[in-house]
């Protein structure tokens, strides 16, 4: 009997094994952005319990100005009823990272500063980054998935998957 062969060499091509997904931004966004590459075709919210995932967290953190100014702002909105739109400014970072078995295999963040105005009545529709804030979030999923091409991590992820369990069927 001949033996068995062995899973082709990944490169940064080879689509990623199963994922979960966990994000806390931009509800299907940035989401089906990812799902739409190649590689992380086989991304999926309803992966729970795979050892192997993808969490995109955001956090926005006022600048030393943007305190101050946001504190006046916040007055003013509240002692006006509202008539007067509240004002922040702070630096807004998405991070991505990768996950196997619970640790950061490999994390990738941008950040960028925006000052918002908003009438504290106001439907939101932009999940509270405003609409600058939104399109600049959706363009940080191409930055991660050139980042995650050229990571040698993930290539080595996928070689380990391939080797314990062949290739992923399509």
């Amino acid at each position: 009997m001949p033996p068995a062969a062995l899973p082709p060499t990944p490169d940064a091509t080879t689509p990623l094994p199963p994922l979960q997904y966990a994000g806390t931004v931009a509800g299907d966004e940035l989401y089906l952005a990812m799902k739409a590459n190649p590689r992380f075709a086989r991304l999926d919210k309803e992966q729970i319990g795979s050892p192997i995932g993808l969490r995109v967290t955001y956090s926005f953190a006022l600048t030393a100005g943007g305190k101050a100014g946001g504190l006046a702002s916040a007055i003013l909105a509240g002692g006006t009823l509202g008539l007067l739109p509240m004002v922040t400014n702070g630096d807004l970072v998405i991070t991505y990272e990768m996950m196997a078995n619970g640790t950061v295999l490999t994390s990738y963040a941008d950040q960028k500063n925006f000052t918002r105005s908003q009438n504290i009545y106001a439907t939101d529709t932009t999940y509270g980054l405003g609409k600058e804030g939104l399109a600049w979030t959706k363009t940080t999923v191409d930055q991660f998935l050139a980042g995650a091409a050229k990571d040698a991590k993930l290539v080595g992820l996928v070689a380990e998957y391939q080797f314990y369990f062949g290739n992923p069927p399509k």
